[in-house]
């Protein structure tokens, strides 16, 4: 409604100015002013809806000169074809009026070079506005971008900082320090490069797939101590893989979340796997009895989801079948 009200008034004044630049008859009079004002708001119209074609073909901020050229061109063109049509209009109500011939070819290289003046201006202002107000909308969309990210990053790091992972760690350290001192150090070390890491990675908005599986084998040692060689870990990347770049703490989430709904034991061996496939790192597990007590609410894959729909144009894929299967596109 806004917009429609500013075409109308801003078309009408236009009109008005060729009006009294003009002036057929030499006096005042208002149906030549209502006709002037009629074309004005015609000709606006005509210019913003040009204005969107040319805007979602051609980019001002790829191709700005040629966006300003064109503009100008099929605004002069648009513009001369409705004054022409007005002026045939106004021929055939007023026939003492002859605009094609003899007088009245000087008023129709006035109102031409007016027209190129008005449409030339036009262009120069709509693009000082138009950068500007992509401008703005692209220093809000970052802000919106950092925030998201920041969210989404916190909220994972809640996820690696949960008390029932921390109090299983404590529970398992308790039990290493009576039967195996050296491995209780190295237990220690390992809990401690994940934190460390978790506390790291947060802040990054993309690490390499290689800091995230050294992450990954500390947690998986801390998860080995509890479990066993129940737990086996496969991995099969390449040193392009390697130093491809992934969104933190994802890797770790998949197999957290493997661990977390699986049974594991002797009868129920989880194998977790990462190898690439077509840009994608592709994270599978066999499926072993699922844990009774446990209710997915898929919070970690929903988080990893947003997070690559925020930084890639490729999304994350899952195939649950046989076995449970996800794709984390790769970037650069």
């Amino acid at each position: 409604m806004a917009r429609n009200l500013f075409l109308i008034i801003l078309g009408f004044i236009v009109g008005a100015l060729f009006y009294s630049f003009h002036n057929f008859s030499g006096k005042p009079s208002f149906w030549e002013f209502v006709l002037n004002g009629i074309l004005g708001v015609a000709i606006s119209y005509v210019f913003h809806f040009c204005n969107l074609f040319l805007n979602k073909t051609i980019r001002w901020k790829q191709q700005t000169g040629l966006r300003l050229l064109l503009g100008i061109v099929m605004h002069l063109i648009l513009g001369l074809c409705i004054i022409f049509l007005g002026l045939k209009g106004y021929e055939i109500l007023y026939h003492e009026y002859t605009f094609f011939s003899g007088e009245g070819s000087k008023v129709l290289l006035k109102i031409g070079i007016l027209l190129f003046c008005t449409v030339l201006i036009y262009n120069i202002i709509y693009l000082v506005f138009y950068s500007y107000r992509q401008y703005t909308m692209g220093q809000v969309m970052e802000v919106q971008f950092k925030r998201k990210q920041t969210e989404l990053q916190l909220k994972a790091l809640k996820s690696q900082l949960s008390p029932h992972f921390l109090f299983n760690s404590l529970n398992t350290l308790s039990s290493l320090f009576q039967k195996d001192i050296k491995k209780a150090d190295i237990f220690i070390r390992s809990l401690a490069k994940s934190y460390q890491y978790t506390l790291k990675a947060y802040k990054e908005v993309l690490v390499t797939v290689e800091d995230e599986l050294a992450f990954v084998n500390s947690y998986c040692f801390l998860v080995q101590t509890r479990f066993g060689d129940y737990l086996s870990l496969d991995l099969q990347l390449t040193d392009n893989e390697l130093k491809s770049k992934i969104p933190p703490l994802t890797l770790q989430m998949l197999v957290e979340n493997a661990v977390k709904h699986n049974i594991i034991n002797n009868e129920n061996q989880l194998k977790v796997q990462i190898k690439p496939n077509n840009g994608f790192l592709e994270v599978s597990n066999n499926k072993t009895a699922k844990r009774p007590e446990t209710k997915s609410l898929k919070i970690g894959l929903k988080n990893i989801i947003s997070r690559y729909e925020l930084l890639a144009e490729k999304q994350v894929k899952i195939v649950d079948d046989e076995y449970f299967t996800v794709k984390l596109p790769l970037l650069t």
